[in-house]
């Protein structure tokens, strides 16, 4: 069986190579393209130092990856009322992509840049140092970054081209050809297998260290390989979005099926495989308090996987614009008292606006907390018990004077208790609201990313999670729902799903019950939804929920029904702050193609053998 994947794998590398000589117009590092750079070892280490680096740039975590998987999906926005100031972001959302959005250009070059960062890593390393171990180990390393750089590219655009070697001159971007979906899935599964199976990661059969900070383990190439074996385009996809290539099965093409472990048949067997042995034996585990776990205190804590790693207070600008970025639109907090003696964490300059929640993943994520949508006209119980859910305030009740029934408690001075504020608004995690007095009152904000940037523009000291153990166990929780055609026993829900649920103080889902309850998940729909929707949950404003979507084939509907949603609510003006809302008076409506995004069209001007998705917007 390896021998069949090394025919496919060699043949894939043998087409691309002769085809990809030279690529995009990226200014060329000296210190990855002097040809007498590399002399020792070290050299090879810098090289994939400077790899990691990547996941910094604008075009990948630090900017891009929550316009492509939150602002393009019905959970977050950008509210800035300076429209201008922020069109590439609302042509993200609104699927009206022009020809020179930047954003779409920088997820596309700044990927690319680090994949040939990443081939230098392993390319010279194998030609050089190739039995070092230490070489061995950041060659590795490399394969799982490019892997992870592809996967981004893939899930966004379908084909695109493959590069393997490095250019000599990174403006030379004209000739290539794009590569179908399904060999970009072998190069992302080549890659990966080849990392795991080489033993050389950190915390492999043969290497026991610790694994360093900011760096990949074998159980982080796991957890990414269990995401990509589930988003592999499949019957689901093909049916959802029938006249798209892109999303054509592949799932049991035998250049595909040749990378399942052998105890495996299908794409969520494997995918069950990788990421069981992150659960059993990782050593990860849920971090107890969900919002202690988005604190700079607790980076890389025993739910980490794997981080973006940002450092506030560095000459080189290597602290994050999360807080700053995801904060209201003219928002300026500053490290002093409001009349009322409340400090919210400073920002050097102001909020940015460029992504709030919606009003719909609002009321989605108060779903399950007892003290909504009124506590004054009812206290919701599940099962006759109250819950609270932690992640989106600090769940505080407290006895009622009759001795018997409970009420939600704020003692908040600058936002009084009432049915939108039933417990300190300043208390979130996925949302909260601005605290009062600097210049942006009363505004709801994402409250996972509060890092300090008092002194610097963007220069927080919140990491960023690309893989953490709760994300894990909901893609475990989904690969065992499509092994049993969509039905969880109770164990598995308890080992999966439940366990998210129960830290987040939640009423747990049951297997078997009174069909009318919510939590009782007796149908293969019901299991599906309670998945995407705690997903949701969790991981709001993480860079998930559009290829979330498209992975369950609702992407068209789902977003359909929430441009509806959002174009009645407004116009109805049923919200306090709609009159700065640019969408108020439009209705959007996308098709299947929508779910590629357009090829940017610098990289179609400069390779006319570029083929666009037909399209997509």
């Amino acid at each position: 069986m390896k021998n069949l994947k090394n025919i496919f794998t060699m043949a894939l590398v043998t087409t691309c190579m002769s085809a990809c000589t030279g690529f995009l117009d990226i200014e060329p590092e000296t210190t990855l393209t002097g040809k007498n750079f590399y002399k020792s070892p070290d050299d090879i280490r810098s090289a994939l130092y400077s790899t990691y680096s990547s996941l910094r740039d604008n075009g990948l975590y630090s900017a891009s990856i929550y316009l492509f998987g939150d602002v393009r999906s019905d959970v977050a926005f950008p509210n800035q009322t300076n429209y201008y100031a922020n069109t590439f972001r609302h042509e993200i959302e609104k699927f009206t992509i022009s020809a020179n959005n930047s954003g779409n250009q920088n997820y596309w070059a700044h990927h690319y840049k680090g994949i040939i960062r990443a081939n230098t890593v392993i390319e010279k390393g194998k030609e050089l140092f190739g039995n070092d171990e230490a070489v061995q180990k950041y060659i590795a390393e490399a394969e799982v970054l490019r892997a992870l750089f592809y996967f981004n590219l893939v899930r966004a655009y379908g084909g695109v081209p493959i590069i393997m070697d490095i250019p000599q001159e990174y403006t030379d971007s004209r000739g290539h050809l794009r590569a179908s979906t399904e060999e970009v899935y072998i190069r992302i599964l080549t890659d990966l297998t080849t990392a795991i199976e080489s033993n050389n990661l950190y915390r492999s059969t043969n290497n026991g260290e610790k694994t360093p900070t900011g760096r990949v383990n074998k159980y982080a190439a796991e957890a990414l390989l269990g995401k990509v074996l589930l988003s592999m385009p499949n019957d689901i996809t093909e049916a959802a979005y029938p006249n798209v290539e892109a999303w054509k099965d592949i799932s049991a093409n035998p250049n595909i099926t040749v990378f399942y472990p052998e105890t495996t048949t299908t794409q969520y067997e494997a995918a069950k495989y990788y990421l069981e042995d992150v659960i059993n034996n990782g050593g990860y585990e849920l971090y107890p308090n969900f919002s202690e776990l988005f604190k700079p205190t607790n980076k890389h804590s025993s739910e980490s996987i794997w981080e973006v790693e940002y450092k506030t207070g560095q000459a080189e600008g290597l602290g994050s614009p999360f807080y700053t970025l995801f904060s209201p639109a003219s928002y300026a907090p500053r490290n002093k008292a409001n009349s009322n003696g409340y400090i919210p964490s400073p920002i050097s300059n102001q909020g940015n606006g460029a992504c709030a929640p919606t009003g719909y993943f609002m009321d989605m994520a108060k779903k399950w907390d007892s003290m909504y949508p009124d506590y004054q006209y009812e206290v919701r119980k599940f099962d006759d018990v109250i819950y609270t859910d932690t992640r989106i305030s600090n769940g505080n009740i407290k006895l009622d004077t009759d001795g018997v029934s409970y009420l939600p408690v704020n003692e908040n001075k600058d936002y009084t208790q009432n049915v939108a504020y039933p417990y300190d608004p300043y208390t979130g995690t996925s949302f909260r609201t601005s605290v009062k007095g600097f210049s942006a009152d009363d505004q709801w904000m994402c409250g996972k990313y509060m890092g300090s940037s008092e002194y610097k523009v963007n220069d927080s000291d919140d990491n960023w999670y690309i893989l953490r153990f709760a994300d894990v166990l909901l893609l475990l929780a989904e690969a065992e729902a499509h092994i049993s055609d969509g039905v969880l026993s109770q164990s598995v829900l308890n080992n999966t799903i439940n366990l998210v649920r129960e830290r987040a103080g939640i009423v747990p889902y049951l297997a078997s019950g009174d069909s009318n309850k919510e939590w009782v998940l007796d149908t293969p729909e019901k299991v599906y939804q309670a998945i995407y929707d705690e997903r949701t949950l969790e991981l709001a404003f993480e860079g998930h929920r559009w290829f979330d979507l498209v992975r369950s084939g609702k992407a068209v509907e789902v977003m359909n029904q929430h441009f509806t949603n959002f174009y009645n609510a407004y116009t109805s003006n049923s919200s306090p702050n709609v009159n700065n809302y640019y969408m108020k008076s439009e209705k959007f409506e996308i098709d299947q193609y929508c779910t590629l995004f357009p090829i940017p069209s610098q990289e179609i001007r400069s390779n006319p053998k570029l083929t666009q998705n037909y399209g997509a917007r």
